[in-house]
């Protein structure tokens, strides 16, 4: 509860404008019936009729302002809703952004978005307005009730009979709805992720011609997310067709045991109007009853699901100190990484000194990928360390532990913004025109960004949509090279190159001598030059060395140079 209070209090004076304008309206909405009451007893029974317009002005001016002040009441209340959902939109995206990547692999991004905005929609909506309509409803008949009490105890027996029985069948059917909307919540985030993994890859759906199964895939989701919905709304529908009844009955039987007494002269025809006019206000708040739980069951299932995130405590933590000196010296001691007890790496050292180059070589599954997360402190070892300058990457920041390290994958992602602003990314200042020129030039983008319509400020797509594979890849490579970092992490990113393109960029890479470097790579031509090369067989090192070494020892290495540099190798 103290966390949803913390989003009431920010709004808390909107809060404080809802409730005093719902104490006004509840007021004014009671005074209607009084006026009514006056023109039949006074005008039309008594026969007084001048007194009729001195009756009529100030019962206008009670709904003027009644709906001055309920435009009021709704506008504060639904502005509520909206503070909240961008607070705690806010407050759930920083929740993701912090999380490590254990949250990424139990998490899908379909489900994620929905959490972001259509739970949160929910709510806010509840949090807000359908609160605030809640609240107004409970002051709204209390004081209903006080005014019909106040004519005729005898009349209000009706009200104060079926009232009662309305609302036990409302709390009934509530816990049922509750869980159908959380049903209806999970079918909602399996329906945005199939929906996003089938647009991501509709070049692979189409080519695959696999349209129609992904259309399939997305109609079950839709199919059970209709479902649920038709659920709910029969859930609804069976309980609020008897609400209505119900609050129809009361209506007629309030009108009933006040003719009655009027015939028998203890009720006025203006009192027998007044206490129609308060049982009929009175019978549709019992008629909202179904939906305001059917919201509030809608939240209830929304706020568990944006709770596991909103509150869920990274398993990466800050260690005490900022790295204030950026070094690409890194270390691996003794490092074993495992996932539900299977072992990635097991028992890896090495150590990449500052200046140095470092190639890794291995399978796919061997752990190369697995050592650039450790490397990057996307996760932490299971045992061992990761050292920079002899200094566990735990003991810093995870901000600062990650800033002197730039890495490019083979998995390329770039913003949908200018080719400028994606080689800012990283960058506290602002790069100069010359710098991001030189970033372009080393690696080898310079020259088919300058044939774009607007050089380095052309806006690409999403994902790079707009360029070849190759050149993400280089502008990729050029945003690592603008960074400035000391660390450079290169995870098989020439692999989407053509051989000369390839080349290029390797000798860009290789001017780089201040830089230390951690070249991931298939190829050989990658990681011939570096000053240590280590091939990974199942997550354990299983050869090491210079390139020459390597080859000398007949290994693995040695077999994947066979294949690809079958002219060489049989002078090797």
């Amino acid at each position: 509860m103290n966390n949803i209070l913390k989003y009431i209090k920010r709004q808390y004076r909107l809060y404080l404008v809802v409730i005093a304008t719902m104490l006004i309206t509840v007021y004014l909405g009671a005074q209607g019936p009084k006026y009514v009451q006056k023109i039949i007893d006074v005008c039309v029974v008594e026969g007084r009729s001048s007194e009729l317009f001195s009756i009529l002005f100030p019962m206008l001016a009670v709904y003027i302002l009644n709906g001055l002040f309920n435009y009021i009441h709704e506008y504060a209340s639904d502005c509520i809703s909206s503070g909240v959902h961008r607070h705690m939109r806010e407050d759930v995206f920083n929740s993701i952004m912090r999380q490590d990547q254990s949250f990424f692999l139990q998490n899908n991004p379909g489900e994620l978005m929905s959490r972001t905005k259509q739970d949160i929609e929910n709510f806010g909506f509840v949090v807000g307005f359908v609160a605030m309509f809640a609240l107004w409803i409970v002051f709204y008949v209390i004081y209903m009730l006080y005014n019909v009490i106040k004519i005729s105890t005898i009349g209000a027996l009706p009200v104060l009979i079926i009232m009662p029985i309305i609302g036990v069948l409302a709390v009934i059917s509530e816990p049922r709805g509750d869980k159908l909307a959380d049903k209806r919540s999970d079918t909602v985030a399996a329906m945005n992720q199939t929906a996003t993994e089938s647009l991501s890859g509709i070049r692979t759906v189409k080519a695959f011609g696999r349209e129609e199964y992904e259309a399939q895939r997305f109609d079950k989701q839709n199919r059970l997310f209709w479902k649920y919905s038709q659920k709910l709304d029969f859930l609804w529908t069976d309980w609020g067709t008897p609400m209505t009844t119900l609050a129809r009955i009361m209506l007629a039987a309030t009108v009933l045991v006040c003719g009655i007494l009027v015939i028998n002269n203890t009720l006025s025809l203006g009192e027998l109007t007044a206490m129609s006019v308060y049982a009929s206000e009175l019978s549709w708040p019992m008629m909202e009853i179904g939906w305001l739980l059917a919201e509030f069951s809608n939240a209830s299932a929304s706020w568990r699901k944006i709770k596991k995130i909103l509150f869920r405590e990274p398993r990466l933590k800050d260690g005490p100190k900022t790295m204030e000196k950026l070094s690409g010296d890194l270390e691996f001691d003794h490092v074993t990484y495992e996932i539900e007890g299977k072992k990635i790496l097991d028992d890896v050292s090495f150590h990449l000194k500052e200046g140095k180059k470092l190639g890794i070589m291995g399978a796919t599954g061997s752990g190369k990928t697995t050592i650039t997360n450790l490397a990057m402190r996307f996760s932490d070892p299971t045992s061992g360390r990761v050292l920079t300058d002899g200094v566990d990457l735990r003991e810093y920041t995870i901000e600062s532990a990650r800033r002197s390290k730039a890495i490019v994958t083979q998995d390329i992602f770039l913003f949908s913004d200018t080719i400028t602003a994606n080689l800012q990314k990283g960058m506290k200042g602002r790069l100069t025109i010359e710098e991001i020129e030189e970033a372009g030039r080393d690696a080898d983008a310079h020259e088919f960004v300058s044939k774009l319509a607007q050089d380095y400020e052309t806006v690409i797509g999403e994902k790079g949509v707009g360029l070849s594979g190759g050149q993400k890849q280089r502008v990729a490579i050029a945003r690592a090279f603008a960074s400035k970092r000391p660390l450079l992490i290169f995870d098989d990113a020439t692999s989407a190159l053509d051989m000369e393109t390839e080349k290029s960029v390797q000798r860009a890479i290789a001017s780089k001598k201040k830089a230390t470097q951690m070249i991931i790579a298939h190829r050989i031509s990658a990681v011939r030059n570096a000053d240590e090369i280590i091939v990974l067989d199942y997550g354990k090192v299983a050869e090491r060395g210079t390139h020459e070494q390597l080859l000398a020892k007949k290994g693995f290495y040695w077999q994947t140079f066979c294949i690809q540099y079958p002219d060489e190798a049989g002078e090797a």
